[in-house]
């Protein structure tokens, strides 16, 4: 992230320790952002009005009481983050849940949900001699400064579990200081590469994750997958759903045909997950396909950057900035290298020659 007076940077955080330690060690040390973030938040202005009221305390326990039987090693979490950041769990947890309180009681008729939905833009590709997963992270404007990454082992043998039941958690992942690890790109000890279910050893334990059978999930998402052992990618289309969550998963084989494309986009829509009615008033997803859909197919690394670090469309452009009428920016680009088993984080556009900030080796 470009700053001025300090240049680049992202912060890296190394835990271990127990769900609720990780969580404390989290807070302690982001305290300042993390109340920062939230006075800049719409908690203050929007959503505290309306916990205030009696339904607002409805959806509220509602969302935590489903949270503590699906996962309640990661509300543990959160009140370490609580307590380590000085910051009451209620508003922890309210920025966990904004977006469900404001489309629940807040959007207007007229209010553009793009506002509220900030996407992303991923390209794969999936040829015997070269396996990548790119993608831009596209945040708030306000939050791009807090964003962080965290190396997090967590060991809780004791630990009450729910959906995710495994014994232990070792990831990676692009993070900001409110929210627990999960939204942003990541990997994990297991060789998977996602955008979230960090815990999750293979590809049916993150379908059997996101479809969480007797709640669903309260908001749909798209993760991005790639394993260090599988020829394969996968796309898993995940939308809301009160007993179950719809999906969908696409297998990205491998295309050893020159011949044929090897590539694949995604530009925060529902591509194949038909039974979940899609909202048209996404013109940023739209018209990042129609410019990746307009350039050649891409084919090498060089390739994957010009896509992601396009600027055409002034309006609505692949590399975001932020600009009315688009309220996102772009503000990291990953590149996972699957042979080379690396991940480089880019804090500005890839596509000027820029060198990433971060080369990670895909390893924990």
């Amino acid at each position: 992230m470009a700053q001025s007076g300090y240049g680049q940077r992202i912060p890296m955080l190394y835990t271990r320790g127990t769900y609720y330690e990780v969580g404390y060690n989290v807070g302690s040390v982001f305290q300042e952002w993390i109340h920062t973030y939230f006075n800049s938040s719409l908690i203050p202005s929007h959503i505290l009005p309306f916990y205030n009221t009696h339904k607002g305390r409805e959806v509220f326990d509602e969302y935590l009481k489903a949270s503590e039987i699906n996962f309640p090693q990661y509300v543990t979490e959160l009140r370490g983050m609580s307590d380590g950041s000085r910051m009451t769990f209620e508003n922890l947890f309210l920025l966990h849940i904004s977006k469900e309180a404001y489309f629940v009681d807040l959007m207007g008729a007229d209010d553009n949900p793009e506002r509220h939905v900030h996407g992303c833009s991923s390209v794969y590709i999936n040829t015997p001699d070269l396996k990548v997963l790119a993608q831009n992270e596209d945040v708030d404007t306000f939050a791009n400064p807090y964003y962080y990454l965290i190396n997090a082992h967590i060991i809780d043998p004791g630990v009450q579990k729910g959906t995710v039941t495994c014994e232990e958690e070792h990831f990676t992942a692009l993070s900001c200081p409110e929210l627990l690890p999960g939204y942003g790109f990541g990997f994990n000890k297991y060789g998977l590469i996602t955008r979230a279910l960090l815990s999750a050893s293979s590809v049916d334990e993150m379908v059997r994750i996101s479809r969480n059978k007797g709640y669903g999930a309260s908001d749909g998402f798209h993760a991005n997958i790639a394993s260090l052992n599988h020829k394969e990618m996968w796309s898993l289309e995940v939308g809301p759903g009160k007993f179950e969550s719809p999906l969908k998963l696409t297998t990205i084989p491998e295309q050893a045909n020159p011949d044929k494309p090897c590539h694949y986009f995604h530009f925060n829509e529902y591509y194949y997950l038909t039974e979940v009615e899609q909202n048209p008033n996404f013109p940023s997803s739209a018209a990042r396909e129609k410019r990746a859909l307009e350039m050649s197919p891409p084919r090498t690394v060089r390739d994957i950057k010009a896509v992601l670090g396009d600027t055409q469309n002034i309006v609505y452009p692949i590399y975001r900035c932020g600009k009315s009428p688009d309220t996102s920016m772009t503000g990291y680009t990953v590149v996972f290298d699957i042979l080379k088993k690396t991940m480089e984080v880019y804090t500005e556009n890839p596509l000027n020659d820029n060198a990433p900030l971060l080369n990670l080796p895909l390893t924990l």
